[in-house]
């Protein structure tokens, strides 16, 4: 029989709520959905009819990606709405990460595939002298390299209270030093400068500096920045080659999204300083 003294034998129990046996028992064993009786001699599983309405639950829950956890978290506060609406606006706000990190994914893969049709990036790598320069520096540890943006927002009013003209986007030179020795998934300490036409008294965190002249080994990715580890991977083979020692990474933005949203029109110096024997 699949009933017995008005309950519903495991197997019965299984095909009327699509979750097998061996999820109903795991389910037992995480106190999710516990059998209304078991056998004290063979051991077999009876639910309640009233228990299938919960097995539905756990169903969609289970279907949501909700946690095990948090299910049985969920079916043992059904009578607190409270407590149950924080659960699930918790795991909302998980689902909601999860899709921006797939669509984030989806990207880089649509790139990826772009870069298999076609790859028609000339990359002229060559040493060039830049001159001695004063500039007005922000630096800062950042949670990842996608926050530099940050910085930009608060150097331009820094230096507007520090008393300086901003210099015209055809006039104006500027970009970001990368100080960390290797990448970094977190934590990352870069700075952003812009280029000054004479010292100045900046307001902290603002910081005045005189950048001596130097050599570095210079690359110019012309569009958006996912077409950079071509340009840093042909800046990589010429270190090699030249036997060169070499100080932190630097971009220059030539136009950047601060003088066009459009990623076609940037173009970016990717540079890396010489350091002599």
């Amino acid at each position: 029989m699949d009933h017995d003294e008005g309950l519903l034998r495991i197997g019965l129990f299984s095909r009327l709520t699509a979750i097998s046996v061996r999820m109903l028992r795991y389910y037992q064993e995480q106190r999710v959905l516990e059998p209304a009786a078991i056998d004290p001699f063979t051991g077999h599983r009876s639910y309640a009819p009233s228990q299938l309405t919960d097995a539905h639950w756990i169903v969609r829950l289970r279907d949501a990606g909700m946690p095990v956890g948090e299910i049985a978290e969920i079916m043992a506060n059904r009578g607190d709405p409270t407590r149950v609406r924080a659960i699930m606006s918790a795991h909302g706000d998980r689902l909601d990460a999860e899709r921006e990190r797939l669509e984030r994914m989806s990207a880089a893969f649509e790139h990826i595939n772009a870069y298999l049709k076609e790859s028609t990036m000339d990359i002229d790598v060559r040493q060039i002298h830049m001159p001695a320069m004063t500039v007005a520096v922000l630096r800062r540890v950042l949670p990842s390299y996608n926050d530099e943006g940050r910085l930009w927002q608060e150097i331009v009013p820094l230096m507007e209270r520090s008393g300086l003209e901003l210099p015209s986007h055809d006039e104006g030179l500027g970009g970001a030093t990368y100080l960390d020795p290797e990448y970094r998934e977190t934590d990352v300490e870069l700075e952003v400068w812009i280029r000054v036409p004479e010292p100045f008294t900046p307001v902290a965190p603002l910081e005045c500096r005189e950048v001596p002249a130097r050599d570095v080994v210079a690359a110019t990715l012309h569009g958006g920045y996912d077409g950079m580890p071509e340009v840093t991977a042909a800046i990589g083979s010429y270190i090699a080659a030249h036997n060169l020692r070499t100080g932190p990474m630097l971009n220059i933005y030539r136009v950047g999204p601060a003088h066009n949203p459009d990623p076609s029109t940037w173009v970016t110096d990717a540079c890396f300083p010489i350091i002599e024997e």
